[in-house]
């Protein structure tokens, strides 16, 4: 009886597949990913995905994807003709781009960017005062459709690259301190992101990564 399960089970699989359909085993639907690379994307530098372990979430902490997308296509290393920038971007509707292949290192964590994949929720954090003392709050929580859909794609990262294990916040990797715009003699974090309103224990438990930072790139 076993035996013919199994093979009704195979059967109607390879149905499925005949059809188009595919199998998603995480619950929900697979995610579904607009590319939508940034124009220097061919100018940063190529990498393998084999080595690729820890996921970093980050807050864009800008207005909208539009902005985020602006502030993404500024060149700032005038040598490489880069600029600032994340794999993949989340709106608060759920919607995802891509804006880096995985297999090209964005500049997005300082130190920490030749093994990972970023990916970018679209927030206010602490727009537009980042730097002011009275003002290091994140504001503004992350929307249901936003965490369906990171868990979908750190899923389908996870089923497509088994080396990555990890995951951190932007805040947990770049801890320095700046000036605080109002006043000089205070400092503020240089980053706060994901912030208090990220639901991390949701996160752990649906995706399996550990909250733990991988050995230090060299």
């Amino acid at each position: 009886m076993k035996s013919a399960c199994k093979n009704v089970l195979t059967i109607t699989s390879i149905l499925l597949l005949l059809q188009g359909c595919s199998y998603w085993p995480f619950g929900g639907e697979e995610p579904h990913i607009t590319d939508n690379k940034l124009p220097y994307w061919a100018n940063l530098n190529a990498r393998t995905t084999e080595e690729l372990n820890m996921i970093v979430i980050h807050a864009t902490e800008l207005t909208d994807l539009a902005e985020a997308r602006e502030y993404g296509e500024r060149v700032l290393y005038e040598e490489s003709g880069t600029g600032a920038s994340g794999h993949y971007y989340i709106d608060r509707d759920g919607t995802i781009e891509q804006y880096v292949p995985d297999n090209r290192i964005a500049h997005h964590t300082s130190g920490w960017n030749s093994k990972t994949l970023s990916v970018e929720l679209i927030n206010l954090g602490r727009y537009p005062n980042w730097y002011h003392s009275d003002h290091q709050v994140m504001q503004e929580p992350y929307t249901d459709a936003q965490i369906d859909a990171l868990i979908a794609l750190t899923n389908r990262l996870k089923a497509e690259y088994p080396s990555i294990k990890y995951t951190q916040g932007h805040e947990d990797l770049d801890t320095r301190m700046v000036p605080a715009d109002n006043d000089p003699n205070k400092q503020v974090p240089r980053k706060m992101d994901p912030g208090a309103h990220f639901p991390w224990d949701r996160f752990i438990q649906e995706t399996g990564l550990r909250k733990e930072t991988p050995p230090k790139e060299m």
